[in-house]
């Protein structure tokens, strides 16, 4: 099954977190979605899990938020075990 991530709890955190970081920031998925040059059904299809959102995507949905991608993704501590483990090797 190609969308077997969508259900991935850690899949799933990081698109939960960057739903968050847009309400904080006062966005809607109209707003999103006009600065990522898509629909609004687009992104309310990621923030749902329906669809998965790839890394390009990803990586527009941050810029839209103002925000730097990486940064982002620093505040997942399951992500930091990934990268110790990795240069341990």
């Amino acid at each position: 099954m190609a969308n077997k991530d969508r259900f991935d709890p850690e899949y799933a955190a990081v698109v939960k977190a960057l739903v968050a970081e847009r309400k904080r920031r006062g966005l809607t998925q109209v707003d999103v979605a006009d600065r990522m040059g898509t629909t609004q059904s687009l992104i309310s299809r990621y923030e749902r899990l329906d669809v998965l959102l790839d890394v390009l995507d990803f990586v527009r949905y941050c810029v839209a938020l103002r925000c730097e991608p990486g940064a982002f993704l620093s505040q997942f501590n399951w992500l930091k075990s990934v990268k110790d483990e990795s240069m341990h090797q």
